[in-house]
This record gives structure tokens, C-alpha cells and sequence, in this order.
């Protein structure tokens, strides 16, 4: 519902004509202007802003809900117009609209369980609980404080280059707060706090939610700061919701939040002087991706509207200019006199220090604080964390409000592919409980093959960089025996148990040293076929190792999926101790499986090694290479080799990934492995893959096994590919494509979907 420009024009311009007539006293009117929420929608602000400007009109006082405080904040501490348009188009808004901080800054023993589950709940004596919203908005805060860290210091919103209000709901009292002063970016970030989506904002007793709940166009707000002149911009509805805009659950949501606040916009509408509806149809609240189109549809609607706004800018520069902003400078750095946490409870000031990385005393960047936010929140020790600055007498106060993590969570997850087929992942969480600087950790795989995986660290110190480490694994997974035309002869059931103590090293923030001793079994069974062995009435057969271990890991990867940088090397080392048969059936049928279970020699050493590295190549083109060894001394058992084949999302003990073949399709003792994948990004969570990769049989083995056709013979080599379509879906990744190799050139499919066990 727009006013027509007419009536606007009948009803603003004499009054300013008589203002005109009279002597020079008399005060220039006030223009403010209103911003109200719609979420991404309301990018659109930028585009009217920007055509204000042009016109001439630069507003005494802003108010905003919701996006509307965003824009409206950003706006008022100094941002121009184009400013604002390159922070949105630089923005990926796929990591600011969460609460993922990179994979760099996990602390090694939790990367691999890091951003994996669908499903995370609270445990608490009540039982599970899930948070209060989906994104606790740590990155947006920290995005909010480093756009708004030249006015940090400020207190009060009049001091601001244009005065500033914005409005959020307190759940508690149920009514609207206006934030005049404190910190601009808890205030806008309380604003935002859209209900069920973002986690409500804690102050002063007040539980904060967006604004848009009871005051979604907050024109009374402008009126109260002493604006003459309303210019409002609408991004929400313009009139009742229709049933397009009710047509799924989230848009159900927004707008059962927002009902409340329906009736006063529409009273809000007929306060203004001058009223900017844009045109956003079929862009929604959550449309951030299509950012430069609603940034440019608000520009579009304003300027239908141009020449009204510059007669007005004219009539009012006749009674005075316009009022310059007030110039506002900071420095890069600050020396910080004094640092305050609030809200510690378990964690000790030592190691929230050790994790931040700088102390009092110190001169820091909006950069250090932001990188030691992210560092903390890294240790999985905390859920989020603010900060806000004060500054008295020339000294900058730090205060840091942060939400420790409750110490113990449950995670579940849906997972499928077509090798291993469904299953759910359950994981829980203890941190603190087993004992002090502790971490206990369980991860079942709930399917027709069943995994487990424990471990238990407890750490030496505060720093928590040494800690002795215990750690169990179980599998029964299928290993299948593949003929010479790629078609299953038959599957074992493959049984493996592995249980270590030792020690763990963090030796810097990305990497990880593991010293232990282990213990493992492997036991195949009948699943189908193998009627040679198993109808000669043989149960089971394996081996058993003891053995030292060491594991060096080194993770640099911005993410665990997906990555587009960074590097990941894995290196392990085996001295094998002792090693033993495992047999199960009639005595006359061991012969029949002795070539495998045997033992030639009690000690040898085994390793694998690899290193990854992910690069970008343009901004929708990135690519990984990959190197791998592995392989044993002195002559090691069957059931020590590797099994090749699958992707990176049905892996398991012992087993390497390799494009074009079947999950373990392939047996080998000691290999070199070469790959490169390319991805190109389609759209936003949409890539397109191919990979390419090369695996040789070395020449070192063990040549009693040479005649089976399920090994690599030494000095084979293979060179395999695959092709497909990969999603970065909220369910986790979805990928499905078609591989072969230069063995045979038969096609093999992969599909997966959801977050992988390991």
C-alpha cells in the first residue's frame, strides 16, 4: 500500500513554502528514515539508500528492524552506499549464516567429529534439549563487531554520524526494546534474532528476540527522535500475507513470528510522508544468495520516485544544507588495558588465555580478537562468544560474554550409500565428566553393518596439550571378492576389533602426535558365496597383532567437505610385536586358509602415508591432489594388506579410497597412489566433480599371494576415474556419479548421502 505521490507532495511542499517565507531561524525539518525487517529482503535497503543519496536526501535519523538494524546500523556509523553493496556481494553468506568456524581452528582431536551430525542435543538432568534456535550467530557477530569496530567505543547511538534507534521483543516482559546506547552490535544482532533461527540475546535480564515479533517498521520510533519527514522502506509485507507466502514451514514460521506486528505496520505505512516498496517477488527471507538482485530491485523501486526526492532534498536545502555526518576515525589497533570474561563458569581463565592469544597489555586488531573467538570456540568448550569494548579516560576495557557448551551432547545423523546402505550415526559427547580435562566420545553406525568407535583422552595441565589417550574400534562390514569382469564372486563378513592406550601430543593447533600400543583382530566370516571354503565347514579364520604405533596428523583444511584450501597429511607407523592365527572350523579344512592366516614373521614395521592439498584455481574452480603410499617390511599376514576401492564417504580400516573401483574392490600389500579431483561450483551448493587416479602394485612383496586374482600382483597398475554431481546439502553431502578404471572399463555407480561414519 503506497501513498500516491500527489497527496505527498500537496501535503509536504507548502509547508516547507511557508517555512521558506520566513526568517532565516527557522529549523531545516528533520528527515528519518525507517527500515523495516524481511530478512534477506531486506538488502533491499541499500539499493533505496543509494538512490536517496543521489537525489540529495541524507536522513537525520534512522531507525530499523530486523535486516532494517543491520542496514540502518551500518548505514549510521559511516557506511556508504557502495560500501555496503561490496561488503554484501564479498559476503558468503553460507558461513556467516552459521555457526561453522573453519576447520583451522578446531583443535585436532575434535576435527573429525566436527560439523558432522544433522543433530545435536543438549544433555542435561532434564533430559535432551535442543538450543533455542538453529544458528547461535557466532559468525555473524563476529562479521556485526568487525564492521562496527570503528565505533566500538561509542555508547551512545546520538553520537553515532546519524543518530540511530533499532527495535528488538523481549520475550519475557513482552514488549519492544528500543536500543538508544550500549554496544551497536549486540543491539543489532539482538534485532535480527529471528525466533526458532537465530538463539535469542541475553542483557540485563531481558531474553531478546527481532524486533519484527511486536514492531516490525518502527516509524513511532523515528517520530520520537524528532523526524518531521518519514521516509519508510517496506520489505515485509505490504498488506495481509497471502497463501503463497505461507506455502512451507519456514515461511509458516516467519510469519506466525511476525503476525503480531501485521496491523502495526499497516498503521506504520500511513505515518510516513513517503513510503519505497520494493518489487521482491519471488525472493523470500532466506533469498541471501540472490543478494545483488534484491540490492538492485530496491534501487529500481526507489527511482521511480527520483524526482519527488529531489525536489524534496532542493526544498529543504533552501532552508538549510544538509548536516555533515560526524566524522568518526579509529585505529587499526588498540592497547588493551584490561580483559573481562563474564559468564565462566568450568573453564579456567588460563586456558580461555591460552586459546585467545593475546593478553592484557597487548595492542590487537578486530582481526586478533576475531581469530581468538574462533580459536575458543574451536575447543568445542564454548557455544558462543561476544565481545564489546569500552573505553574510559583513554583506556580500552575488553569484555568477552561468552556460553560454555553444555559438557555433555548427543549428535545423531542419517547417512546412505550404495555399498554400506543406510544407517543412523549416534555419537555422545562427555567433556569434563569421565574426569577432570577429560573427553570421552562414542560413535555407533546403527546398520545392517555395524560400527563403533570410543576414545577416551585426559590431559595433563590446563594448557590441554599432552593427555593419555585410550581408544576402541569395532566393525563388521562386508569384504568382497570381485572376479576379473568386476562382478561379486562373494563377501566375507569382515570383523575387526582394535583397542590402544598411549599418549596424545597437540604439537600446534593443527596438528596432532599419537604414541600407543595396540591390540587388533581380524575375523572374516560367511556372508555369501565361497562355497570352497565354506562348505568345507570353516566358521572363521584371521589374524591377531600386537603392536607399537605411531600417528602423526596434520590438518590444515578449511573444511572437513567440501574444502577449497589447505592441506591434510596423515602419517602411521607400525612396529608389529606379535602376531597370531585365528582358526574355526574342522581341523582338515585349516590348510585351505593357512596361506592366509599364517604368520611368516613376528616383527615387521607397516605404515601408510598420505598428504592432500586443496587449492583454488578461479573462484568457481578448485582442485585437490593426493599422494599415498603404504605397504610392510618382512613379509607381513594376509589380513594386513589394504583394500582398495569406494569413495571417501564408505571408508574403514585399511581401506583407500580410489575412483573407479568398487568398495574394496582390490587387495594390495604395498602400493603408490597418485590423484587430482577438480570441482566446479554450479551454483551455490551444487559441484560438479571429476577425478583421476593412478595406483601401482609395487615390486616389494610377498609373492605367495601373487596368484590370487582378488591382489595386485606387483608391478600392476591401474588407472581409474569417476564423473558426477556432488550437493552441499543441510543433510550433509550428496554425491552420485559413475567411475571406471583401465582394467576392464566396466562402469561402477556411487551414490552418497549424509555425513560419512569416520
Amino acid at each position: 500500500m503506497t501513498k500516491p505521490i500527489l497527496f505527498i507532495l500537496l501535503l509536504v511542499f507548502p509547508i516547507l513554502s511557508i517555512a521558506q517565507e520566513k526568517d532565516s531561524c527557522v529549523t531545516r525539518p528533520k528527515i528519518g528514515l525507517v527500515l523495516s525487517g524481511g530478512g534477506a529482503k531486506g538488502l533491499a535497503h541499500i539499493g533505496v539508500i543509494k538512490v536517496l543519496e543521489e537525489a540529495g536526501i541524507r536522513p537525520d535519523y534512522i531507525a530499523g528492524t530486523s535486516m532494517g538494524s543491520i542496514i540502518g546500523g551500518l548505514y549510521a556509523s559511516g557506511y556508504t552506499p557502495d560500501e555496503m553493496d561490496s561488503i554484501v556481494r564479498n559476503i558468503d553468506w553460507s558461513v556467516v549464516l552459521s555457526d561453522m568456524v573453519p576447520l583451522t581452528d578446531v583443535v585436532p582431536i575434535e576435527k573429525n567429529d566436527y560439523n558432522r551430525f544433522q543433530l545435536e542435543f543438549d544433555i542435561t538432568k532434564d533430559g535432551l534439549t535442543m538450543p533455542s534456535g538453529m544458528v547461535r550467530g557466532q559468525r555473524i557477530s563476529e562479521l556485526l563487531s568487525q564492521l562496527t569496530w570503528h565505533v566500538s567505543d561509542i555508547e551512545n547511538f546520538d553520537d553515532l554520524p546519524i543518530p540511530f534507534r533499532c527495535v528488538a521483543a523481549d520475550l519475557i516482559k513482552g514488549k519492544t526494546h528500543i536500543f538508544d546506547s550500549g554496544d551497536l552490535m549486540t543491539a543489532m544482532r539482538s534485532s535480527m534474532a529471528i525466533p526458532s533461527v537465530f538463539t535469542p540475546v541475553i542483557l540485563d535480564s531481558m531474553y531478546l528476540v527481532d524486533g519484527g515479533v511486536l514492531d516490525n517498521f518502527p516509524v513511532s520510533t523515528a517520530i520520537k527522535m524528532g523526524a518531521d519527514i518519514i521516509i519508510g522502506v517496506n520489505v515485509g509485507n505490504e498488506d495481509y500475507p497471502t497463501l503463497k507466502d505461507l506455502n512451507s514451514i519456514t515461511k509458516v514460521l516467519l510469519n506466525s513470528a511476525m503476525i503480531g506486528s501485521n496491523q502495526e505496520t499497516l498503521k506504520a505505512i500511513d505515518l510516513c510522508s513517503f513510503i519505497v516498496t520494493p518489487h521482491l517477488d519471488p525472493y523470500g527471507a532466506s533469498s541471501f544468495f540472490d543478494a545483488i538482485d534484491i540490492i538492485q530491485r530496491g534501487e529500481t523501486a526507489a527511482r521511480l520516485q527520483f524526482d519527488t526526492f529531489k525536489q524534496l532534498a532542493d526544498s529543504l536545502n533552501k532552508i538549510g544544507p544538509t548536516p555533515l555526518p560526524k566524522q568518526i576515525q579509529k585505529e587499526e589497533k588498540i592497547l588493551v588495558s584490561k580483559i573481562s570474561i563474564l559468564n565462566r563458569k568450568d573453564i579456567s581463565k588460563s586456558y580461555f588465555y591460552s586459546n585467545l592469544g593475546f593478553r592484557t597489555g597487548d595492542s590487537i586488531t578486530v582481526e586478533d580478537i576475531n581469530n581468538g573467538m574462533r580459536r575458543l570456540i574451536g575447543t568445542r568448550f564454548y557455544s558462543n562468544i561476544s565481545y564489546e569494548i569500552n573505553k574510559t579516560d583513554g583506556e580500552y576495557h575488553l569484555i568477552f560474554n561468552t556460553t560454555e557448551a553444555q559438557p555433555a551432547k548427543a549428535k545423531f545423523s542419517l547417512r546412505y550409500d550404495n555399498e554400506l546402505k543406510a544407517g543412523i550415526v549416534a555419537n555422545i559427547t562427555l567433556r569434563n565428566l569421565v574426569s577432570k580435562n577429560s573427553r570421552f566420545s562414542v560413535t555407533g553406525d546403527i546398520s545392517e553393518d555395524p560400527r563403533l568407535s570410543a576414545n577416551l583422552i585426559t590431559y595433563l595441565g590446563e594448557g590441554q596439550r599432552v593427555g593419555y589417550l585410550t581408544d576402541f574400534y569395532l566393525e563388521r562390514t562386508p569384504l568382497p571378492l570381485y572376479r576379473e569382469d568386476a562382478k561379486k564372486y562373494g563377501t566375507f563378513n569382515y570383523l575387526t576389533m582394535r583397542a590402544s592406550i598411549g599418549t596424545s601430543f597437540t604439537l600446534k593447533r593443527r596438528s596432532m602426535l599419537e604414541c600407543k600400543l595396540n591390540w587388533k583382530e581380524v575375523k572374516v566370516s560367511e556372508r555369501s558365496g565361497i562355497p570352497e571354503l565354506f562348505d568345507n565347514q570353516i566358521v572363521r579364520f584371521g589374524n591377531g597383532f600386537f603392536r607399537a604405533q605411531a600417528v602423526l596428523d596434520v590438518n590444515t583444511l578449511n573444511k572437513r567437505f567440501f574444502a577449497t584450501h589447505g592441506k591434510h597429511i596423515r602419517i602411521a607407523i607400525n612396529s608389529n610385536l606379535k602376531s597370531y592365527k585365528l582358526y574355526k572350523g574342522i581341523e582338515t579344512s585349516q590348510a585351505l586358509v593357512d596361506p592366509f592366516i599364517q604368520v611368516p614373521n613376528d616383527y615387521y614395521l607397516s605404515g601408510i602415508a598420505s598428504y592432500k592439498k586443496h587449492f583454488p584455481v578461479s573462484n568457481s574452480i578448485h582442485m585437490s591432489t593426493r599422494i599415498a603410499g603404504g605397504g610392510s617390511f618382512n613379509n607381513a599376514p594376509f589380513f594386513e594388506h589394504f583394500y582398495i576401492g569406494g569413495t571417501i564417504y564408505n571408508q574403514g580400516l585399511e581401506t583407500i579410497s580410489f575412483a573407479g573401483l568398487n568398495y574394496r574392490e582390490k587387495i594390495v600389500e604395498n602400493f603408490l597412489m597418485a590423484q587430482t579431483e577438480f570441482n566446479y561450483k554450479i551454483g551455490q551448493i551444487l559441484f560438479g566433480h571429476v577425478s583421476i587416479n593412478a595406483i601401482y602394485a609395487t615390486e616389494y612383496g610377498n609373492n605367495q599371494f601373487d596368484s590370487s586374482q582378488y591382489m595386485m600382483n606387483p608391478g600392476e597398475f591401474i588407472l581409474g576415474a569417476n564423473t558426477g554431481v556432488a550437493i552441499n546439502s543441510i543433510i550433509g553431502p550428496i554425491t552420485f556419479g559413475v567411475g571406471t578404471n583401465t582394467t576392464d572399463f566396466k562402469p561402477r555407480l556411487y551414490l552418497n548421502m549424509g555425513f560419512p561414519f569416520q
